[in-house]
Protein backbone atom coordinates (compact mmCIF):
# COMPACT_ATOMS: atom_id res chain seq x y z
CA UNK A 1 0.00 0.00 0.00
CA UNK A 2 1.21 3.38 -0.63
CA UNK A 3 2.41 5.80 2.21
CA UNK A 4 0.74 8.64 2.04
CA UNK A 5 -2.86 6.96 0.81
CA UNK A 6 -2.12 5.05 4.95
CA UNK A 7 -1.41 8.57 5.89
CA UNK A 8 -4.46 10.11 4.60
CA UNK A 9 -6.63 7.60 5.79
CA UNK A 10 -5.48 7.82 9.33
CA UNK A 11 -5.98 11.68 9.01
CA UNK A 12 -9.55 10.65 7.79
CA UNK A 13 -10.68 8.18 10.12
CA UNK A 14 -9.46 10.30 13.22
CA UNK A 15 -11.71 13.68 11.89
CA UNK A 16 -14.38 11.46 11.73
CA UNK A 17 -13.66 9.58 15.10
CA UNK A 18 -13.34 13.34 16.36
CA UNK A 19 -16.50 14.41 14.99
CA UNK A 20 -18.90 11.90 16.09
CA UNK A 21 -17.28 12.12 19.58
CA UNK A 22 -18.23 15.49 19.31
CA UNK A 23 -21.57 14.47 18.58
CA UNK A 24 -22.28 12.03 21.06
CA UNK A 25 -21.03 14.51 23.85
CA UNK A 26 -23.55 17.27 22.79
CA UNK A 27 -26.03 14.48 22.27
CA UNK A 28 -25.37 13.13 26.51
CA UNK A 29 -25.19 17.01 27.21
CA UNK A 30 -28.75 17.32 25.34
CA UNK A 31 -30.15 14.46 27.52
CA UNK A 32 -28.12 15.53 30.56
CA UNK A 33 -30.60 18.93 30.30
CA UNK A 34 -33.74 16.84 29.47
CA UNK A 35 -32.91 15.04 32.51
CA UNK A 36 -32.43 17.92 34.90
CA UNK A 37 -35.65 19.67 33.65
CA UNK A 38 -37.97 16.41 34.46
CA UNK A 39 -36.49 16.24 37.23
CA UNK A 40 -36.99 20.11 38.15
CA UNK A 41 -40.60 19.40 37.58
CA UNK A 42 -41.38 16.58 39.40
CA UNK A 43 -39.89 18.80 42.16
CA UNK A 44 -42.25 21.60 41.23
CA UNK A 45 -45.09 18.78 40.89
CA UNK A 46 -43.88 17.44 44.83
CA UNK A 47 -44.11 21.37 46.53
CA UNK A 48 -47.54 22.16 44.43
CA UNK A 49 -49.06 19.54 46.44
CA UNK A 50 -48.31 20.97 49.48
CA UNK A 51 -50.10 24.32 48.95
CA UNK A 52 -54.09 24.54 48.14
CA UNK A 53 -53.31 27.71 45.62
CA UNK A 54 -50.98 26.01 43.60
CA UNK A 55 -52.69 22.41 43.15
CA UNK A 56 -54.43 23.76 39.88
CA UNK A 57 -50.72 24.20 38.24
CA UNK A 58 -50.29 20.44 38.60
CA UNK A 59 -51.83 19.13 34.80
CA UNK A 60 -49.62 21.63 33.30
CA UNK A 61 -46.98 20.12 35.59
CA UNK A 62 -47.72 16.45 34.46
CA UNK A 63 -47.91 17.35 30.78
CA UNK A 64 -44.66 18.91 31.00
CA UNK A 65 -42.96 15.95 32.73
CA UNK A 66 -44.63 13.22 30.09
CA UNK A 67 -43.10 15.45 27.64
CA UNK A 68 -40.09 15.48 29.04
CA UNK A 69 -40.17 11.90 29.67
CA UNK A 70 -40.50 11.42 26.08
CA UNK A 71 -38.14 13.62 24.99
CA UNK A 72 -35.45 11.59 27.06
CA UNK A 73 -36.64 8.30 25.56
CA UNK A 74 -36.01 9.60 22.17
CA UNK A 75 -32.25 11.19 23.19
CA UNK A 76 -31.19 8.11 25.62
CA UNK A 77 -31.70 6.23 21.82
CA UNK A 78 -30.02 8.97 19.96
CA UNK A 79 -27.14 8.73 22.55
CA UNK A 80 -26.84 4.59 21.99
CA UNK A 81 -26.92 4.96 18.43
CA UNK A 82 -24.36 7.35 18.99
CA UNK A 83 -22.50 5.15 21.23
CA UNK A 84 -22.04 2.39 18.69
CA UNK A 85 -21.07 5.06 15.71
CA UNK A 86 -18.52 5.85 18.13
CA UNK A 87 -17.34 2.13 19.17
CA UNK A 88 -17.02 1.65 14.82
CA UNK A 89 -15.43 4.79 14.02
CA UNK A 90 -12.70 4.07 16.78
CA UNK A 91 -12.93 0.53 15.57
CA UNK A 92 -11.90 1.42 11.67
CA UNK A 93 -9.41 4.43 13.20
CA UNK A 94 -7.46 1.66 15.06
CA UNK A 95 -7.17 -0.69 12.44
CA UNK A 96 -6.13 2.20 9.70
CA UNK A 97 -3.35 2.95 12.37
CA UNK A 98 -2.13 -0.44 12.84
CA UNK A 99 -2.08 -0.60 8.69
CA UNK A 100 0.12 2.50 9.24
CA UNK A 101 2.25 0.84 11.81
CA UNK A 102 2.37 -2.49 9.54
CA UNK A 103 3.46 -0.89 7.02
CA UNK A 104 5.89 1.25 8.69
CA UNK A 105 7.40 -2.26 10.05
CA UNK A 106 7.41 -3.61 6.85
CA UNK A 107 9.57 -0.90 5.16
CA UNK A 108 11.92 -0.96 8.41
CA UNK A 109 12.14 -4.70 7.61
CA UNK A 110 12.95 -4.34 3.94
CA UNK A 111 15.85 -1.60 4.70
CA UNK A 112 17.53 -3.50 7.58
CA UNK A 113 17.36 -6.52 4.30
CA UNK A 114 18.67 -4.10 2.06
CA UNK A 115 21.18 -2.90 4.70
CA UNK A 116 22.37 -6.63 5.18
CA UNK A 117 22.21 -7.75 1.79
CA UNK A 118 24.92 -4.19 1.12
CA UNK A 119 27.25 -6.02 3.81
CA UNK A 120 27.63 -9.57 2.53
CA UNK A 121 28.22 -7.89 -0.71
CA UNK A 122 30.56 -5.22 0.90
CA UNK A 123 32.73 -8.56 2.92
CA UNK A 124 32.49 -10.80 -0.03
CA UNK A 125 34.25 -8.48 -2.36
CA UNK A 126 36.90 -7.10 -0.01
CA UNK A 127 37.67 -11.08 0.60
CA UNK A 128 38.02 -11.39 -2.98
CA UNK A 129 40.46 -8.39 -2.79
CA UNK A 130 42.42 -9.31 -0.32
CA UNK A 131 43.74 -12.44 -2.04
Amino acid sequence: MNRKFVHNLIRLREARLREQTAQLKQASRGLTEIRNQHDQARTSAAQSIETADTIAHLDGLGQSRIKLAKLAVKAEEQVRGMTEKVGHARKLTDSAREAGAELRRASLSERERSMETEAEHFFSWSKVFKR
